[in-house]
C-alpha cells in the first residue's frame, strides 16, 4: 500500500487524487491510500502567512508524518515547499504543470488598471501585493486567508473589491467559469508567479519508491522546477520571500521570467531566454529528431538561473547627507541607515565617528573629493554604487551637507534609476545655512534680509555660457551664499562689485563649520580676501555676503570652553571611545571616534559550563566594562538563574568596570587604588584565603599577570575569556587622512597601541599622543610612537584631566 499525505484543503484532496489517479495508471494492481493531514497553516486562518512563519507552515507536520514512516509520499504544491528539506527527505518527481498564472476575481468585471482608487483587493502574498500595486497603485490591499471557496464567498460578499488567487487552482477545482465571477488572467511577464506555482511535487524518503517516481515524474517540468528554485537560493530567499520566478519552455527557447523585492517595498523584474540546442538524429539517447539534450540544457538554465539571480539581487541604495561636519548634525534616520548597511561609500567631509556606528562587517570605502584632489572620479562613484548594489547589498551612500545641495547627489541618483537600482533619498543639514547660523549668521532677518541665494563657488567665472548671473546677484537685497568658492574669492569679490554691489557690504567667510577648526573673517567685501589670506582659512568654507553678517557681532552663540577649539582623536573601542566622547564634548572639544580596536564575543560550550557552576568560586574579577556585559548577556542567553551569584564577591580592575557592574544590580566588594592589574594583585590578592577561588573574566589576548600572581598565591583560579578584541583595518584609510590633523590622540590600550602602529607604517605622527597609564606608554614606545602626555590615573577621567591641564599649561 502506497499512503499519501495531504493537507485537508478541499484544493490539497483534489490535488492528491489527481497523484493517486497517476500512480494507479501506471501500477493498476497497487493499492493507494489518501492520509489527510492538518498543518498549522489550516488552522491559523486570521493572519497572514509572514507573520508566523510563512508557507513552510504548511508542510511541517506532512514532513513528520513521512519521517515517521505513517505516510509514503507527501503531495504539495511545489511552491509551498521550503528549500531545504529535512536530513532523510528529497523530492521524488513533480506532475506535469497546469496554468502557472495568478488571476484577479471580481464580481463587477473590471480590469486590474480599471479598479477605482482605494478598492480593496485581497492576498495574503506580499509578491502579488507588490505587483498589483504596480499595475494599480491606487488599489489598497487588505489579507485574505482560507480555502479557494471560502475566498470566493467573501468576494461575493463585498468584503472585497477583487481578490487574487492562482489560475491552478481554480482549474483543478472547476471554478475558472463561473457565471457571477470575471476572470483577469496575468501575463507571467509582468505579473511573475512564484516559483513552482501549477505544479505538484512529491516528497518521499530518500530512496524510496524509485520506480513510481520515475513513472510520475515529467522531465522538462522537473528541469524548470529546479531552476526556479535555484533562483531563489542564489537570492538568498525562500517560498516566503517576496519573489517571483517562472521557467518555461517555448518551442525552441527557455524562458526565464523574475521579480524581487528584497527590501519588501521595491520589486525588481528580470528575464532571460535561450535558444535550444537539439540531438542530432540517431544520436545515443535521442528519442526523436527534436529530442532536447537535458544535461546541457541543464547547464545553460543554471547560468540563466545565476545571472537571473544576480540582477534581482540588485539592493537599495540610499543617499544620506551626513551634515556640515559635526557627528551630532546627522539625522536620527540616517543614522539608522548607517547602522544598517552593508557597504558605505563615504566623503571627505563627514565626521569619522559617524563611522563607528556602522555593523563591523560592514564594508568601508573612501570616496572623498576635496579641492584639487580627488579619491575617486564621480562617474567611478556612480558605478561603484551600481556594482555594490547589484552584489545584492544594502549601500549606504555618506554625504556631506545635503545629497542635493551641490553635493551631486542628482547624477548619483540618475546612475541608479538608469540601472534600474531602486534608491531613496535622507536630506542632510546643509553648510548653506548651517554653517552662518553657528557663527551667529541667520541668513534671513526680518527687515535686513527676505531670502537667500545658493551659489556654486566651482562656475567659471566669466565664460559666456556661466549659469551665475552676477548682475542679478548684485542687485538682490537677500544674502549670498558661495559654496566651494574659497579658491575663486577674489574673482567672486570683483565680480559682484564691478556688477553694482556695494564694496561696503559686509562679508565673511567661515571655515570648518561646526568642528573645532571652525574659523570665521569678517570685513567688508573690499577687504574680505586680504583678511582670509592673513589668517590662513583654508576650504572647506563657506562665503557668506549681504548685512545679515553684522549681526554675528550680537548673535555669536558658540560657548568658550576649557577645550574650545581642540580636536581630540579616540581610538579605543567603541564602548570605551564613547564614554570618553561623553566626558569631553561639555569641555568644548571636537571629537573624533574612531575606534581602531573592536571587542567580539567568544562563548563557548566550556563557558557555559563554568557560568553554569559560579556557586563554586567566591570571587569573579572583571578587568572591563565590555567583560561585564558580555558575561551578563550570556548568563541570560543560556537561561542561568542569577541568585546563583548569591555569596559571590566581585572584584574590578577600574572604575568604570565597578560601575557597569552596578547596572547590572551589584556591588564590586574590591578596587584597587590604581586601575591596573599588577596594582590589583598587590593589593587584593593577599586579603583571600585558602578557602577562596576565583573565576577570571577577561578577553583572550589580555595580560597572564592576573593569573599567574593568584596561582603563585595558591588560590584556585579558572580563566574564563569570554571576548576577544580584535584589529579593524576598515579604519587606517580615515586615520591616515586625519592623524595629523587633530591636535590630541588617545591611546588608551597596548592594543589600541599596536594597531596605530600598523595602520601609520612609519608616518610620522605630528599631533600629541596622549596614553592612559604607563603599561600603554611602554606599548608605545615599544612600536615607536612618541607619546606626549600620559595619564596620572589610569582612567577615562585621568586621560582628561591630562589634557586640561596641558591645555591650560600652554595658555
Amino acid at each position: 500500500m502506497i499512503r499519501l499525505g495531504t493537507r485537508k484543503s478541499r484544493l490539497a484532496l483534489v490535488q492528491t487524487e489527481i497523484v493517486k489517479t497517476r500512480i494507479l495508471e501506471a501500477f493498476p494492481n497497487e493499492e493507494v491510500k489518501i492520509v489527510p493531514i492538518v498543518t498549522r497553516g489550516d488552522r491559523e486562518l486570521d493572519k497572514a502567512l509572514s507573520s508566523f512563519g510563512g508557507k513552510g507552515v504548511f508542510t511541517k507536520e506532512i514532513e513528520e508524518q513521512l519521517l515517521s514512516g505513517r505516510i509514503d509520499i507527501a503531495v504539495h504544491s511545489a511552491k509551498d515547499i521550503p528549500l531545504e528539506f529535512p536530513a532523510g527527505l528529497s523530492l521524488g518527481a513533480v506532475l506535469e504543470r497546469e496554468d502557472p498564472r495568478d488571476v484577479l476575481v471580481t464580481v463587477r468585471g473590471r480590469m486590474t488598471r480599471e479598479l477605482s482608487p482605494g478598492s480593496i483587493v485581497g492576498t495574503s502574498s506580499l509578491r502579488r501585493e507588490l505587483q498589483i500595486r504596480r499595475l494599480n497603485p491606487g488599489i489598497q490591499i487588505q489579507v485574505l486567508r482560507g480555502n479557494v471557496n471560502t475566498r470566493l464567498d467573501k468576494l461575493r460578499s463585498g468584503q472585497y473589491d477583487a481578490i487574487l488567487l492562482a489560475a491552478a487552482g481554480l482549474k483543478r477545482l472547476g471554478l475558472e467559469k463561473e457565471a457571477d465571477l470575471s476572470y483577469e488572467y496575468l501575463d507571467t511577464d509582468e505579473f511573475v508567479p512564484a516559483a513552482g506555482q501549477g505544479i505538484l511535487a512529491l516528497e518521499i524518503r530518500t530512496g524510496s519508491l524509485t520506480e513510481v517516481m520515475k513513472a510520475l515524474n515529467d522531465k522538462m517540468v522537473e528541469l524548470c522546477f529546479k531552476v526556479e528554485r535555484e533562483v531563489l537560493k542564489q537570492i538568498g530567499g525562500s517560498c516566503n520571500a517576496p519573489c517571483g520566478v517562472y521557467c518555461y519552455k517555448d518551442k525552441e527557447k527557455f524562458l526565464i521570467y523574475g521579480m524581487y523585492a528584497g527590501d519588501g517595498q521595491s520589486p525588481s523584474f528580470s528575464s532571460e531566454s535561450f535558444s535550444i540546442n537539439k540531438q542530432k538524429k540517431g544520436e545515443a539517447g535521442s528519442k526523436s529528431e527534436s529530442a532536447v539534450d537535458l544535461t546541457q540544457t541543464a547547464v545553460y538554465l543554471e547560468h540563466m538561473a545565476n545571472r537571473m539571480a544576480m540582477r534581482l539581487k540588485k539592493c537599495r541604495v540610499t543617499l544620506v547627507g551626513a551634515g556640515p561636519g559635526s557627528r551630532d548634525l546627522i539625522s536620527r534616520k540616517g543614522l539608522e541607515c548607517v547602522k544598517a548597511a552593508d557597504v558605505i561609500i563615504y566623503d571627505n567631509l563627514i565626521s569619522p565617528s559617524i563611522l563607528n556606528e556602522a555593523r563591523l562587517d560592514a564594508e568601508l570605502i573612501y570616496a572623498g573629493k576635496r579641492a584639487h584632489v580627488h579619491s575617486m572620479k564621480q562617474e567611478e562613484i556612480n558605478q561603484l554604487l551600481v556594482e555594490k548594489a547589484c552584489e545584492g547589498r544594502y549601500v549606504v551612500r555618506l554625504k556631506g551637507g545635503d545629497p542635493f545641495v551641490f553635493g551631486r547627489g542628482g547624477e548619483e541618483a540618475l546612475a541608479l534609476k538608469q540601472n534600474g537600482i531602486a534608491y531613496e533619498v535622507v536630506p542632510g543639514i546643509s553648510s548653506v545655512y548651517s554653517a552662518p547660523a553657528y557663527v551667529g549668521i541667520p541668513v534671513t532677518h526680518r527687515g535686513i534680509a527676505s531670502s537667500f541665494h545658493v551659489i556654486t563657488g566651482h562656475e567659471e567665472l566669466g565664460k559666456a555660457d556661466s549659469a551665475v548671473d552676477y548682475r542679478t546677484l548684485a542687485q538682490e537685497q537677500g544674502t549670498l551664499v558661495f559654496l566651494m568658492g574659497l579658491g575663486k574669492l577674489g574673482e567672486i569679490i570683483s565680480q559682484l562689485i564691478s556688477n553694482g554691489k556695494s564694496p561696503d557690504t559686509p562679508a565673511a567667510v567661515i571655515q570648518s563649520a561646526t568642528t573645532a577648526r571652525q574659523q570665521m573673517v569678517c570685513g567688508r567685501l573690499t577687504e574680505l580676501e586680504e583678511k582670509v589670506k592673513k589668517a590662513g582659512l583654508s576650504t572647506p568654507a563657506v562665503i557668506v555676503v549681504g548685512n545679515v553678517v553684522s549681526l554675528s557681532e550680537e548673535l555669536d552663540w558658540f560657548q568658550s570652553l576649557p577645550l574650545t577649539g581642540q580636536r581630540i582623536l579616540l581610538t579605543g573601542t567603541r564602548q570605551l571611545t564613547e564614554r570618553l566622547e561623553h566626558l569631553l564634548e561639555p569641555l568644548g572639544a571636537e571629537t573624533v571616534r574612531i575606534s581602531l580596536i573592536e571587542t567580539v564575543q567568544c562563548l563557548s560550550d566550556q563557558i557555559r559550563e563554568k557560568l553554569q557552576n559560579l556557586s563554586q568560586y567566591s570571587w569573579i574579577v572583571f578587568t572591563s566594562c565590555f567583560g561585564v556585559q558580555t558575561f551578563f548577556e550570556a548568563m541570560k542567553e543560556w537561561k542561568i538563574d542569577q541568585r546563583i551569584l548569591a555569596g559571590v564577591q566581585f572584584a574590578a580592575v577600574g572604575a568604570s568596570t565597578a560601575d557597569m557592574l552596578e547596572q547590572y544590580g551589584y556591588t564590586c566588594d574590591f578596587i584597587p587604588s590604581r586601575f591596573q592589574s599588577k596594582i590589583l594583585a598587590e593589593e587584593w590578592i593577599p586579603l583571600l584565603s585558602e578557602n577562596d577561588s576565583v573565576l577570571l573574566i577577561r578577553a583572550k589576548e589580555g595580560s597572564a599577570f592576573l593569573m599567574e600572581a593568584l596561582q603563585k598565591s595558591g588560590i584556585p583560579v579558572d580563566l574564563a575569556c569570554i571576548y576577544e578584541t580584535v584589529t579593524d583595518y576598515r579604519r587606517k584609510e580615515e586615520i591616515l587622512r586625519i592623524v595629523n590633523d587633530v591636535d590630541y590622540l588617545v591611546i588608551t590600550s597596548g592594543l589600541a597601541a599596536r594597531a596605530l602602529a600598523v595602520m601609520l607604517d612609519g608616518m610620522a605622527l605630528e599631533s600629541t599622543l596622549a596614553v592612559i597609564g604607563p603599561e600603554t606608554r611602554q606599548v608605545c614606545e615599544e612600536a615607536g610612537l612618541p607619546v606626549g602626555l600620559i595619564a596620572e590615573h589610569s582612567s577615562a577621567e585621568g586621560i582628561i584631566e591630562a589634557i586640561v591641564w596641558q591645555q591650560r599649561r600652554e595658555e
